[in-house]
């Protein structure tokens, strides 16, 4: 699995719909998530490079993006922000599992 394809990926989707939504809304709030989206997707370079430090930056990133789309999704009962927050935990738990795969393959080789 090749982790930093995730997280471009989701990324991508930040971007795309933080887009929409300050189109269709007009508020510059709507802006945060693609914010999120473009650091995801710098992040997503030196991750491919196997640098552990942006892959745990990332991971904390997604983990507070997903908890707030959440909240926000729920409290203003918008639509795509609750969107927003399921694709973003579907990535953080892809990344989770990928951690623990990772790790498994570092004990196995000892």
């Amino acid at each position: 699995m090749n982790i930093y394809r995730i997280m471009l990926a989701n990324a991508l989707v930040l971007i795309i719909l933080g887009i929409y939504g300050y189109i269709s809304s007009g508020s510059a709030t709507a802006l945060i998530a693609p914010a999120i989206g473009v650091i995801l997707a710098a992040l997503a370079f030196p991750v491919k490079n196997e640098n552990k430090t942006a892959a745990h930056i990332a991971v904390g990133l997604t983990l507070i993006s997903a908890i707030m789309f959440f909240v926000i999704g729920f409290k203003r009962d918008n639509m795509i922000v609750v969107v927003m927050a399921i694709l973003t935990t579907l990535a953080l738990f892809m990344y989770i599992m990928d951690f623990k795969r990772r790790k498994q393959e570092r004990e196995g080789a000892n």
